[in-house]
């Protein structure tokens, strides 16, 4: 299931990576190898902080859609077990409940506070 989700979501991930490794200054990288750093620690230091908000707003993504697609859980999914967009979709099925409604509300809660975190500590400064 890990590697379906993967695979179908990455593109996600990829796109929101790739804009901010764009956009970054290549001559921070070329600095710091001037300066005698290893490919290791400028990846560490220069390029990974760079990237982190790309790498956080795609895990986020990719965490959101691989909770509301239904159908990729139904095809890779264990028939032992019941995941819970599996386990929502069922109960809309049988009838109004109000638990999928409650579960609903949590999770739009849930992303929603993840959002305002984000932005509040991860948020680019304005220079």
């Amino acid at each position: 299931m890990l590697i379906g989700h993967a695979a179908v979501f990455a593109p996600l991930m990829f796109r929101t990576v790739l804009v901010l490794a764009q956009r970054m200054n290549p001559a921070l990288e070329e600095a710091s190898a001037a300066l005698g750093a290893s490919r290791a620690r400028t990846f560490l230091k220069v390029s990974l902080p760079g990237i982190l908000p790309g790498i956080l707003a795609g895990a986020f993504l990719v965490f959101m859609q691989s909770l509301d697609n239904v159908s990729v859980t139904l095809f890779l999914g264990d028939p032992g077990r019941t995941m819970l967009p599996l386990r929502l979709f069922a109960m809309l099925e049988e009838s109004l409940d109000g638990r999928v409604a409650a579960v609903s509300g949590l999770l739009i809660l849930a992303a929603a506070l993840l959002l305002v975190t984000l932005q509040r500590f991860g948020g680019r400064s304005s220079s």
